[in-house]
């Protein structure tokens, strides 16, 4: 009976991870084409797994039966608390801060882009 648990909680962990991951690009695709910033985009993200892992952990127990679900379930709310911390305080206040932010962000990922790039 042990195993079968075992294969169990990993079905559940593997189908859970592959569900935000097919999803994720489809959400922020749609957040992209409205103009929003990466933080704004993410937040989003961060309240459906926050939520999905909540939920699927007290479904099949409690937030004691998988280490899994607790570990995202935390590193979920401390990522919505500095993305809200983010976009709503910094935003606000310091503008040029966050504006550097972004395109700091954005250079990143434009030479990660270059990068890969099969010119």
């Amino acid at each position: 009976m042990d195993t079968f648990i075992r294969v169990f909680d990993t079905l559940i962990i593997l189908s859970y991870s592959v569900l935000i991951a097919f999803t994720t690009p489809f959400i922020m695709g749609y957040l992209k084409k409205r103009n929003y910033d990466i933080f704004i985009q993410l937040i989003p993200i961060f309240s459906i797994i926050l939520l999905s892992s909540f939920t699927i952990s007290i479904a099949i127990g409690g937030l004691q039966e998988l280490l899994f679900f607790r570990v995202v379930f935390w590193i979920s709310v401390i990522g919505l608390t500095v993305l809200l911390l983010l976009t709503v305080a910094i935003r606000n206040l310091w503008k040029e801060k966050y504006d550097a932010i972004i395109e700091w962000i954005l250079s990143l990922y434009s030479k990660n882009d270059r990068s890969f790039s099969l010119k």
